[in-house]
């Protein structure tokens, strides 16, 4: 029997290298995890954006460093120390990467646990704008009103 897809190519070989933006973004969800925010102070770039669609109090444009770290601070204070971004997928390039994460938190008589996207782009080495797209929204936004 043939391979369906001939000319298909492996995803990536066991001995391959990975990108440098890869790492930069994994560094970044570590940093996080570990609530380290000189760290990530130090992966975003000067014009930083980081961009949260939807209704909830959370959501808007955080459009300096201190405003994108402050939010960070504020999902933990919100979720009492619990609220999680877990990748179990990252891709980049030269310009772009894409973070695929399971997220998580707690708060009085609520639990929120999904999946989100965080699109990334990345200009002289460090994180330029980050877009996080919820894939549900409404009980992103429920959870944290």
């Amino acid at each position: 029997m043939t391979h369906p897809y001939p000319h298909a190519s492996p995803v990536s070989a066991p001995d391959s290298i990975e990108h440098p933006n890869v790492s930069l973004i994994r560094d970044g969800y570590i940093a996080f995890s570990k609530g380290d925010m000189e760290l990530i102070r130090g992966l975003l770039h000067d014009g930083v954006v980081h961009r949260v669609p939807g209704r909830g109090p959370l959501c808007g444009d955080y459009t300096t460093a201190e405003e994108v770290l402050g939010f960070y601070v504020r999902l933990f204070e919100l979720s009492g120390g619990t609220f999680r971004s877990e990748p179990y997928a990252v891709m980049a390039d030269d310009r772009y990467g894409v973070a695929l994460v399971n997220t998580y938190a707690e708060r009085p008589g609520r639990v929120l646990a999904g999946r989100a996207v965080d699109v990334f782009r990345i200009e002289d080495g460090r994180i330029a704008e980050i877009r996080t797209q919820a894939e549900d929204q409404y009980a992103d936004d429920e959870f944290w009103s």
